[in-house]
């Protein structure tokens, strides 16, 4: 679980794309799912999308816009890193970026 600075919640509004841009080395391929929680008065919004790492730089967005997230009342956001079968394989997260976008009005 990676916690994210308050600041990265300030003014969160459903119009906005969160981008992870990881740099990972692994010995084995390995399946690694990123799963954004955000958490707005009870309730917890929860995006997973599956970082392709095939592709040179392997990145997701996670698009706001087709969550329930009620936008007054977002609390905290967290990221988690889930690998699937890690299994003696020895995996180096070298860089984790994270970023918020505006969505293009169209």
């Amino acid at each position: 679980m990676i916690d994210l600075p308050e600041a990265s919640v300030s003014g969160l509004k459903r119009k906005h794309l969160i981008r992870l841009e990881p740099i990972i080395e692994m010995e084995k391929p390995l399946e690694i799912f990123a799963r954004l929680n955000i958490k707005h008065g009870p309730n917890t919004e929860q995006v997973v999308r599956e970082l392709p790492l095939n592709d040179k730089v392997p990145m997701v967005e996670f698009d706001l816009a087709y969550t329930k997230l009620n936008e007054k009342r977002v609390d905290s956001m967290w990221l988690d890193l889930i690998f699937e079968g890690p299994q003696m394989n020895q995996v180096t997260l070298r860089d984790l970026t994270l970023s918020r976008r505006p969505r293009a009005d169209v």
